[in-house]
């Protein structure tokens, strides 16, 4: 069986996103309007990164999410995807967010997953409780921490 979470977005990541998105839309749009008026030099490779830039942001909207089966950690954020072997997980940090490294998420206070002997990726899933509930269904020996305390170990 395989649960599904999506990614929750808050607010700071919804400023952000779609700011850079309609900006982004605004300036193609300039340029496309300078495409029909005569005597405008078409820059192509521009209008190329534009739309690029746009429709990843807008798939990396559109498409993070996590899934937890028997055996691995599903997860893909637009082109990024990636499993994670859950009886490699050896510790789950609650409420906390990761400033750096691998992070498919789109909001804050997410899970920061430890796993292997120096790995770590940060989750930002709908509902935290029931992501580590997930997790714990298939490994028991999960270590919890909640904002620095120890919620369980086993």
């Amino acid at each position: 069986m395989r649960t599904v979470f999506k990614s929750r977005k808050d607010t700071l990541f919804k400023a952000v996103t779609w700011g850079t998105i309609l900006t982004l839309l605004f300036v193609t749009g300039i340029e496309l309007r300078h495409v029909v008026q005569s005597g405008h030099e078409v820059q192509v490779f521009g209008l190329i990164l534009l739309a690029s830039v746009t429709g990843l942001m807008l798939w990396l909207w559109f498409d993070t999410r996590y899934a937890i089966d028997e055996v691995f950690v599903h997860f893909r954020s637009g082109p990024l995807r990636g499993k994670i072997r859950v009886t490699a997980i050896s510790e789950v940090v609650i409420g906390e967010t990761m400033w750096s490294g691998f992070k498919p998420a789109l909001a804050r206070k997410g899970v920061i997953v430890k796993y292997n002997r120096y790995d770590e990726i940060y989750f930002s899933p709908d509902s935290n409780d029931a992501f580590v509930a997930a997790l714990r269904n298939v490994n028991p020996d999960i270590r919890i921490v909640v904002k620095g305390k120890i919620k369980s170990i086993i």
